[in-house]
């Protein structure tokens, strides 16, 4: 009898652990995303889901959790579809459920719009539409900061260039120089050791050819000690470099 109920037992978990794999739902941008408080342009997180089932599947998905800093907001968009700040639900009733095709995957765009330094987590369900108790969640965070202080040098950049932040080690201040040759989107973002991105600095930011510092402060960014890489990336040049913080 122990026998059938323990086999009874391993048979239920290997069901529901088959049924669970017939979607996937993950956040595909890094653990926290950076934005500045000058931009008037949302600073944007995204996860995907994808259906991993041999029918078509219909989804929906839940903000059960959005917790914002005061005067934030946050909405929700798949594809074209875009949701008001104050809607946690997309589709929302009575708009049918979003439809996938077998192996197909969607995106889920949440937007985040704030003036003021803080950090905001928000939590989101995906579930079949067909049986709200197969779900899967992911948890999403966006950080808004001051933005550096990008301070013009010369006009002039035969080429492009990184340079070693000076002072380095150095704790709190340093300063990044770099070159661009012509006009172009420039980002200049800071990585921890293990990858994750950690400041953004200059975020696609146009800028005129020339030569540039970058005052970069850690008590913006609450960095701890440890080494970390900052990285420059334009249209047509990228480079890194390593920096170190010491407390």
């Amino acid at each position: 009898m122990k026998k059938f109920f323990t086999l009874l037992f391993l048979v239920i978990i290997a069901a529901n652990f088959a049924f669970s794999q017939t979607f996937t739902f993950s956040r595909i941008s890094p653990r926290i995303v950076i934005g500045d408080t000058s931009s008037y342009e949302p600073t944007v997180t995204k996860g995907v889901y994808k259906n991993t089932s041999a029918t078509v599947q219909g989804f929906k998905l839940v903000r059960v959790l959005n917790q914002l800093p005061s005067g934030w907001s946050s909405q929700m968009c798949v594809g074209a579809l875009c949701m008001s700040p104050d809607v946690d639900t997309i589709p929302p009733f009575p708009i049918p459920p979003l439809p996938l095709n077998p192996g197909s995957t969607d995106t889920l765009a949440i937007d985040v719009y704030g003036n003021t330094v803080g950090t905001g987590k928000i939590i989101m369900k995906c579930f079949i539409a067909s049986n709200p108790n197969n779900f899967l969640v992911d948890t999403f965070f966006v950080q808004l900061v001051v933005p550096s202080s990008v301070t013009p040098i010369s006009e002039i950049a035969n080429d492009y260039e990184l340079s070693q932040n000076y002072p380095n080690p150095f704790n709190p201040k340093t300063v990044i120089s770099f070159s661009i040759p012509k006009s172009q989107n420039v980002s200049l973002n800071v990585y921890d050791a293990l990858g994750n991105e950690v400041a953004s600095l200059i975020n696609n930011t146009r800028l005129s050819g020339g030569k540039y510092r970058v005052d970069l402060d850690i008590s913006r960014y609450n960095l701890s000690s440890g080494l970390y890489f900052y990285r420059l990336t334009t249209e047509g040049f990228s480079a890194s470099k390593k920096m170190i913080v010491i407390k």
